[in-house]
C-alpha cells in the first residue's frame, strides 16, 4: 500500500485545511516528520488511521482529539486520503460526528459522521460506497489488515513497542490475539469446553434418569421409604435381581385375588336376583295403594264440578244477548265522556245543551271572530317590528354622534404629526452616525482581545521559562560532571585491569593475554583499583543525566518557542494596558450596537408616521361624508316611525295593543268552535245509546230473560266459558284415569292388606345385596390393585432398562468431546498446553526470530531476544515471556534492565519483526509506506548510525519510510521533511520540504 496525498481540516490541532503530498516526500525513500512536542506529528498518523478505519492510531487515543478546538464553528471536520494498492488508486473521505451551531436558531446540533470510498477509473473517480459499515468492510478486505494490524504493521506507534517489550504475558497475549486472529482458537476452545459442560450435564441427567426410573419402579412395587433407599444404593445388577423378585411376588398375589373375585361375583348375582323380585312386588303394592287413595280424594270434589257445569250451561244460553249488552255499555261510556267534555267548556249547561242542541250557533260565532282577527294581521306585523325600528333609530343616532366625534378626533391628530416627523428625522440621523463605526470597532476589539490573551499567557510563562533555563543549565552541568566521572573511572578500570589478570595467574598455567606458562613479573595490586560494578554504576548515572539533560533542553526549547510566538502577538504591550483598551472598545461596541438597533427602530417609526400623515387627510374626508349621511338617515327614519305609532293606536281599540286584540278574538273563536264540536258529539253519542238499549232488550226477551239485568248476570265472556269447560273436562278425565290405574291387569291379585310385609321383604333383600356388592368390590379392588401394581412394575422395569442403555450410549458418545476439551484447554495430555497458547507460542517465536535479525545489526551483535516459558508467576508461564541474551556477558537479562537507547532499538527491532510476521500471516500485504513513531533522541551517535543503517535496509523494493521525531541530528541526515509548526493562535500547520 502506497500513500499519495492526505488532506485534513478542523482535525486535531489543524484548524485550517492542510494538504500533504507523500509522493514529493517519497523520492529518496526516507522522510522525516518533525516538529516540536505536542505540535501534531502523531495527529498525521491518526488522520491516516481515521480515514481508513474511522479510529485513531494509538490504543489510548481519545475520540475528542478528532474535532479541532481552534477551527471556526462552521468549518467541517474532514479527512481525505488517496492511496494505491497493486496499481489501483483509491480515495476515502471521512468526517466524524461532532457538535456544530444550528443553521436556524440558537444552540448546537450533532453533525452526523460520513464516509465515501471511491476508486479511480481512468480520469474520473467512481463511487464504491457511502455506507460506513460497507466501506469499512471493503477497505479491510482490500488492505487485508484490521485496524489493529494496520497500526502495528504500517504505523509503528510511539511508546507502544517499548510497552510491548516490557509487558506481562497476559497483556502481550491480548495484543497477539488481536494481530494474529487467534480468537478463532479461543472460540474453538470455548466451544469444546461448552460442549464438555453440556456432555457432563447430559451424563448427570442420564444418571439421574436411571435413579428416577429405579425409584419409580420401587414405588410401583409398593416398597416403603427405607426399602426404596436400600434399592437405590444397590449396584445395577442387584437392582435388576430385586426388581424381578418383586414382579414374581406380585404375579402370585394377582392369581389368588382373581379366584376370590370369582366367588364374590357369584354371591352378588344371587343377591341381586332376590333383591329385584322383592322390589318388583313392593313397587306393585305401592302403585295400588296410591291409585285407591287418589280416587277417593278426587271423588270428594264432585260438588264443585257440578256447580261449574251449571254456570257454563247458563252462560251458553245467554250468549246471543252478550254482544248487545257490551255495545250498550260502550255507548253509555261514550255519552258520559261527551257530557264531561261539555261541562269542561260550559260549567253550567242548560237543558238544551245537555240534550246536545246549539252546536251550529257556536260554529257561526267562531267563524266571525276568525275573520276579524285575520284583518288585524297587518297591524300586528307592524307592531312587532316597532322595537327593531326604534332600536335602529337609536343606533343611527349613535352612529351619527360617533361619526362627528371621529371627524373632531382626526382633526386633532393632524395637528401634532408634522412636529413628530421632524423629531424622528433628527434622532434617526444621529443614530446612523453613531452606528457607522461598529465594524471598525469590532475588528479592533478582536485584535486587542487576542493580544491581551497572549500578554496574559506571556506573563504566566516567563517565570516558567526562566526556571526551565536554570534547570537546563543545571542538567547540562550535572551531565558534564557525570561524563567526566564515568570516563575517569573507566580509565582507572583499564589501568588496573592488569592487576585483576595477575590475581588469576597460576604457575604453569598459560597467561590469558600472552599465553606464556611462566609469569616472572605479575602486576601488583593498586590502592585505587576500580571495580566493574563501579564503572557500570557511573555509566548508568551518566546515561540518566543525559536523559534528564535532553528532557530539560526539549522542555526549554518548546516553551521558548511558545513564548516567542506570544511575544510577537502581544507586540510589547502589557496585559493591564491591553485590558483597559479592551474595556474601552467593548463600551464603544455596545454603544454602536445600541445605536444601530435604535436606527432600525426609528426608521420604522418615521415611515409609519409619514404613512399616518397621508392616511389622516383621506380619513378626514371619509369621516365628514359619513357624518352628513348619518344625519340625513336619522331624520328619515324618525319621520317614518311617528306615522307607524299613530296607525297602531287606531288598530288597538281599547286593548293594550293590536296583537292583544287579535289574541282575544282568536281565543273567543277557539272557545266557540270547541263548544260546537262538544254539543255535536254529545248528540251523536245519545242517539247510539238509545239504539243499543232497544236491540239488547228485544234479544233478552226473545231468550226468555225478564230484564237486561237478569241477562247480564248470566252472560260470561268467551274466555270465562272456556275456562269453565276446561275445569269440568279435566275433572272427568282425572276420575277416569284414577279408576283405570286401580283396575290395571298387573295389580290383579295384589292384596293391600299385606303392604307392610312386602315393604319389609324389600328392605331385607336390599341390605343383603349391599353386603354382597361391598364384598365383591373389596375383592375386586385388591385384585385390580395387584394387577395395576404388576403392570406398573413391568413398565417401570422397562424404563430402568431403557435409561441404563441410554446412559451407556451417552457415555460412549461424549467421551471424545470431553477428552478433546481437556486437550484444548490444557488440562489433559502430556504437555498440558492450551490450544490458543500453543498457536501464540508459534507466532511469537516467529516474531522473535524476525526481530533478532535486525536487533543483531542495531546492537552490533550484542543482544538477542529469546522466548521463554518461565515467568514471575503462574499467569506469566504461557510461553510468551521475553528474555534478553547479552553476548558480551553471556547472561540472560530481563527487558526491564535495558537502558533507554537499548530499549528503543530493541523495541524497534521487535516492532519491525512483528510487522514482518503479521504481513506474511495476512497473505503478503504490500507495505510500501511505513511510519516509525519512536524516541530517537535516546540514542547516542554510534547507535543512531546502526539504527539508521537498518532503517535504510527497509527501503528495498521501493518502500518509503517516514520517521516521526524532533531530534535535530535527524534533520541533517534526512533531506526530505514534513515540518509541523505551531501558529500564533495555538493551532498547527504543515509544510513539505523536498
Amino acid at each position: 500500500m502506497r500513500l499519495h496525498t492526505l488532506r485534513l481540516q478542523a482535525f486535531g490541532p489543524y484548524a485550517t485545511e492542510q494538504e500533504i503530498d507523500f509522493d514529493r516526500l517519497a523520492h529518496g525513500g526516507l522522510f522525516l516528520l518533525e516538529g516540536p512536542t505536542g505540535a501534531g506529528k502523531t495527529t498525521i498518523l491518526d488522520a491516516v488511521a481515521f480515514a481508513l478505519y474511522g479510529g485513531l492510531a494509538g490504543e489510548d487515543s481519545a475520540d475528542d482529539r478528532l474535532r479541532s478546538h481552534f477551527a471556526a464553528p462552521g468549518t467541517r471536520t474532514e479527512v481525505v486520503l488517496e492511496w494505491s494498492l497493486r496499481g489501483v488508486r483509491y480515495k476515502v473521505t471521512r468526517s466524524p460526528e461532532y457538535p456544530r451551531p444550528k443553521r436556524r436558531g440558537e444552540g448546537l446540533t450533532i453533525e452526523a459522521s460520513r464516509v465515501h470510498l471511491q476508486r479511480q477509473d481512468g480520469t474520473r473517480w467512481a463511487s464504491l460506497s457511502a455506507s460506513k459499515a460497507e466501506a469499512g468492510e471493503m477497505i479491510a478486505e482490500t488492505l487485508g489488515l484490521t485496524r489493529v494490524q494496520f497500526t502495528q504493521v504500517m504505523l509503528l506507534p510511539q511508546g507502544e513497542f517499548a510497552k510491548f517489550l516490557r509487558s506481562s504475558d497476559d497483556d502481550r497475549r491480548k495484543l497477539l490475539t488481536k494481530l494474529f486472529g487467534t480468537a478463532l482458537y479461543d472460540r474453538i476452545t470455548s466451544e469444546l469446553c461448552a460442549r464438555r459442560t453440556d456432555a457432563t450435564r447430559a451424563r448427570e441427567r442420564a444418571r439421574q434418569a436411571v435413579s428416577d426410573a429405579v425409584s419409580a419402579a420401587a414405588e410401583a412395587a409398593g416398597l416403603d421409604a427405607g426399602e426404596r433407599a436400600e434399592l437405590l444404593d444397590a449396584p445395577p445388577a442387584e437392582q435388576q435381581t430385586r426388581l424381578k423378585e418383586l414382579a414374581e411376588s406380585l404375579a402370585q398375589t394377582t392369581a389368588v385375588t382373581g379366584e376370590a373375585l370369582e366367588i364374590a361375583a357369584r354371591a352378588m348375582i344371587t343377591a341381586l336376583t332376590e333383591d329385584e323380585e322383592a322390589k318388583r312386588q313392593d313397587s306393585l303394592m305401592t302403585r295400588l295403594t296410591q291409585a285407591l287413595a287418589g280416587l277417593d280424594a278426587h271423588d270428594g270434589t264432585r260438588p264443585d264440578r257440578d256447580q261449574r257445569a251449571a254456570l257454563l250451561a247458563a252462560a251458553r244460553h245467554a250468549e246471543p244477548v252478550r254482544p248487545l249488552l257490551e255495545a250498550l255499555a260502550d255507548a253509555t261510556t261514550a255519552v258520559e265522556a261527551a257530557t264531561a267534555d261539555l261541562r269542561d267548556l260550559l260549567p253550567e249547561p242548560g237543558e238544551d245543551a245537555l240534550a246536545g242542541r246549539g252546536g251550529d250557533d257556536a260554529a257561526a260565532r267562531a267563524e266571525a271572530a276568525d275573520v276579524e282577527a285575520a284583518a288585524l294581521q297587518h297591524a300586528v306585523d307592524g307592531e312587532q317590528g316597532l322595537p327593531a325600528r326604534e332600536t335602529e333609530l337609536a343606533g343611527l343616532e349613535r352612529d351619527m354622534a360617533a361619526a362627528e366625534d371621529r371627524v373632531a378626533a382626526v382633526e386633532r391628530a393632524r395637528e401634532h404629526l408634522p412636529d413628530r416627523i421632524i423629531a424622528l428625522e433628527t434622532r434617526l440621523a444621529e443614530a446612523n452616525t453613531t452606528a457607522a463605526g461598529l465594524a471598525a470597532v469590532r475588528q479592533r476589539l478582536a485584535v486587542t482581545q487576542k493580544r491581551r490573551t497572549a500578554a496574559v499567557r506571556l506573563a504566566e510563562l516567563k517565570p516558567q521559562l526562566a526556571a526551565l533555563d536554570a534547570a537546563r543549565q543545571s542538567a547540562g552541568e550535572a551531565h558534564k560532571r557525570l561524563v567526566d566521572e564515568h570516563q575517569y573511572l573507566l580509565d582507572a578500570r583499564l589501568a588496573g585491569i592488569a592487576t585483576e589478570l595477575a590475581v588469576g595467574l597460576a604457575e604453569g598455567q598459560p597467561c590469558p593475554v600472552c599465553g606464556s606458562p611462566s609469569h616472572p613479573e605479575p602486576a601488583l595490586a593498586r590502592a585505587n583499583a576500580v571495580s566493574a560494578e563501579e564503572v557500570e554504576a557511573a555509566r548508568q548515572r551518566h546515561e540518566a543525566a543525559d536523559a534528564e539533560r535532553t528532557r530539560a533542553e526539549r522542555e526549554h526549547t518548546d516553551l521558548a518557542a511558545e513564548v516567542a510566538g506570544l511575544a510577537a502577538v502581544a507586540d510589547g504591550d502589557s496585559a493591564a494596558s491591553l485590558t483597559a483598551e479592551e474595556e474601552a472598545l467593548v463600551a464603544q461596541v455596545a454603544q454602536a450596537d445600541e445605536a444601530g438597533q435604535d436606527a432600525a427602530r426609528l426608521d420604522t417609526e418615521l415611515a409609519a408616521a409619514r404613512d399616518e400623515q397621508e392616511c389622516m387627510a383621506s380619513e378626514l374626508r371619509k369621516t365628514a361624508e359619513a357624518a352628513a349621511a348619518a344625519r340625513a338617515q336619522v331624520s328619515r327614519v324618525g319621520s317614518d316611525l311617528a306615522g307607524l305609532r299613530a296607525e297602531l293606536h287606531d288598530a288597538a281599540r281599547g286593548h293594550p295593543s293590536a296583537a292583544a286584540r287579535q289574541a282575544a278574538l282568536r281565543e273567543s273563536a277557539a272557545r266557540d268552535r270547541g263548544l260546537g264540536k262538544a254539543l255535536d258529539s254529545l248528540a251523536r253519542s245519545m242517539a247510539v245509546q238509545t239504539d243499543a238499549r232497544d236491540r239488547a232488550e228485544a234479544e233478552g226477551q226473545a231468550r226468555g230473560f225478564g230484564s237486561l239485568e237478569e241477562a247480564s248476570s248470566a252472560a260470561l265472556t268467551s274466555q270465562e266459558q272456556a275456562d269453565l269447560a276446561v275445569e269440568v273436562r279435566s275433572w272427568d278425565e282425572t276420575q277416569a284415569a284414577l279408576a283405570a290405574a286401580a283396575a290395571a291387569p298387573e295389580l290383579v291379585g295384589v292384596d293391600p292388606a299385606h303392604a307392610r310385609e312386602t315393604a319389609a321383604r324389600a328392605l331385607t333383600s336390599s341390605a343383603a345385596l349391599t353386603r354382597a356388592r361391598e364384598a365383591e368390590q373389596e375383592v375386586r379392588g385388591a385384585h385390580e390393585a395387584a394387577k395395576v401394581r404388576a403392570r406398573r412394575l413391568s413398565q417401570r422395569h422397562d424404563e430402568v432398562c431403557a435409561a441404563e442403555a441410554a446412559y451407556d450410549r451417552l457415555v460412549e458418545q461424549t467421551d471424545p468431546v470431553i477428552h478433546l476439551a481437556g486437550l484444548a484447554n490444557g488440562t489433559e495430555g502430556h504437555r498440558r498446553v492450551a490450544l490458543t497458547t500453543y498457536v501464540l507460542r508459534y507466532w511469537f517465536g516467529q516474531v522473535v526470530a524476525a526481530a533478532n535479525v535486525r536487533l543483531s545489526a542495531m546492537s552490533s551483535g550484542r543482544y538477542e531476544l529469546r522466548r521463554t516459558d518461565e515467568g514471575k508467576g503462574r499467569s506469566d508461564r504461557s510461553g510468551l515471556t521475553l528474555a534478553v541474551i547479552d553476548r558480551h556477558t553471556g547472561e540472560e537479562r530481563s527487558p526491564a534492565s535495558l537502558s533507554g537507547g537499548e530499549t528503543f532499538y530493541t523495541s524497534l527491532a521487535l516492532a519491525l519483526g512483528l510487522a514482518d510476521v503479521v504481513t506474511a500471516q495476512a497473505g503478503g500485504v504490500d507495505t510500501d509506506t511505513l511510519f516509525i513513531d519512536e524516541g530517537f533522541g535516546s540514542l547516542d551517535p554510534g547507535t543512531l548510525d546502526q539504527v539508521m543503517s537498518v532503517i535504510d535496509d527497509l527501503r528495498d523494493r521501493g518502500r518509503v519510510i517516514g520517521i516521526v521525531s524532533h531530534v535535530a541530528d535527524l534533520r541533517e541526515r534526512v533531506p526530505e521533511r514534513l515540518e509541523v509548526r505551531r501558529l500564533p493562535d495555538g493551532s498547527s500547520a504543515v509544510r513539505v520540504v523536498a
